[in-house]
């Protein structure tokens, strides 16, 4: 649903889902796949570290994405949750 963030953060700005909406099929494959995706990480002594991208690029390649596709694509999805979850940390105060 486009415009879903900008609804729920009172429709200031661009809305993201639109801004950064995947272009090709690959991305929009890796998208959809997010909750799959999510599903494959690593957990550390500090919490969330990262996908599990070997696991990640199996999911991918089972699900026709080309592999070499999913390897320049993958570490930019890993920072973004990565970038995510430092955010949610700091703004709930923990270290």
């Amino acid at each position: 649903m486009p415009g879903y963030a900008c609804a729920r953060f009172g429709g200031e700005g661009a809305c993201p889902e639109d801004t950064h909406q995947p272009e090709t099929v690959e991305g929009r494959a890796i998208a959809a796949a997010g909750p799959e995706l999510f599903h494959q990480r690593r957990i550390g002594p500090g919490g969330y570290a990262g996908l599990d991208l070997p696991a990640c690029l199996a999911l991918m390649e089972a699900q026709g994405v080309p592999p070499r596709i999913a390897t320049l694509l993958l570490p930019h999805w890993e920072t973004g949750l990565l970038e995510a979850v430092a955010r949610m940390r700091e703004r709930n105060g923990a270290e």
